[in-house]
């Protein structure tokens, strides 16, 4: 009766578990926000309203006030939400990640590699012209306007198309090395794009295939206790492995790479950092975001861990 704005809300761990899960992930997200203001938008920065507070600022700090302000809310209205539900939701959410990342590795690597197969061979300049042949060899050009339409491209057929299983991505590489193969040995062909486009393609298969394991809970474990322990005592490893391990390994990689301009995720993103080989692809900036997503999905994950294992403890008391 007293409602989720009572004192007494934060009393029930299954409340707390809730809105740490949901406050979590939003603040994340407008971090992910605030970085690339920041850093590509020249914003002054979430924090710099106590120094000079104006417009700008004050949208980024607002973001954050959101993130901690709406679980509240949202849980006021949803009272009856329990931790499986919950979990369940943003497994969904997690899902839609990783088929927008797939679909943006299998888009984005084939049309680029085709780019820069026919910009090597002179067969872009032929059927364009130099001037824009010229244009699309330089990445602050290509990125913008051929990678990010791509991507929102992929945001779509991400959400349509929803049978994706990660066994396609191995497919990938598969079907990469194997035109390695042919090309070099039958043909006596070979670009260093042919190898750019594996690495690509290998790197998200690892990247987010991680999520996708995990929530097959086919990691390997190296132990000899934890398989003979009870559901109940898995149930608590799951659950402080994922709160004192998992969610802070996620967040370090979150703040200790983005933290500043210059840091190891954000300097080859917001430069469009290419390969120095001038006869590759142009991908090589979003393999750091492949990190960003790696980071992100986990963090989800090991929060829908903690939800899911909560709820085992409570149900063997």
């Amino acid at each position: 009766m007293w409602g989720v704005y009572s004192p007494l809300f934060f009393m029930n761990i299954s409340n707390i578990s809730k809105f740490f899960s949901i406050c979590l992930i939003l603040i994340v997200f407008a971090f992910l926000v605030n970085n690339y203001l920041t850093f590509a938008g020249d914003w002054p920065g979430a924090f710099t309203i106590y120094n000079s507070a104006n417009i700008y600022s004050s949208i980024q700090f607002f973001l954050y006030v959101t993130a901690i302000i709406f679980p509240i809310i949202f849980l006021n209205y949803n009272k009856k939400l329990d931790n499986l539900t919950l979990a369940n939701n943003l497994e969904r959410v997690n899902d839609y990640i990783i088929r927008f990342g797939f679909w943006s590795v299998l888009i984005i690597g084939i049309i680029d590699a085709i780019i820069s197969f026919l910009i090597i061979e002179g067969f872009l300049e032929q059927i364009i012209g130099k001037s824009w042949n010229i244009k699309f060899s330089n990445n602050s050009f290509r990125a913008p306007f051929v990678h990010f339409p791509l991507l929102f491209v992929s945001l779509i057929f991400a959400y349509y198309f929803k049978a994706l299983n990660f066994y396609w991505l191995a497919f990938l590489v598969v079907i990469a090395e194997f035109q390695i193969v042919i090309l070099r040995f039958v043909f006596s062909y070979e670009q260093t794009l042919m190898s750019d486009l594996v690495r690509f393609w290998y790197g998200s298969l690892f990247l987010f295939g991680s999520y996708y394991t995990l929530i097959k809970d086919g990691h390997v474990r190296v132990d000899v206790l934890y398989t003979n322990f009870s559901e109940k005592n898995k149930a608590r490893v799951n659950l402080f492995g994922s709160l004192l391990l998992g969610i802070p390994l996620c967040l370090t990689v979150f703040f200790l790479g983005m933290y500043c301009k210059q840091c190891v995720l954000n300097q080859p993103i917001m430069n469009f950092e290419t390969s120095q080989s001038t006869q590759g692809m142009n991908i090589k900036y979003l393999m750091a975001g492949f990190l960003i997503i790696f980071a992100l999905t986990m963090m989800i994950q090991f929060i829908i861990y903690s939800l899911r294992s909560l709820e085992v403890i409570k149900k063997n008391k």
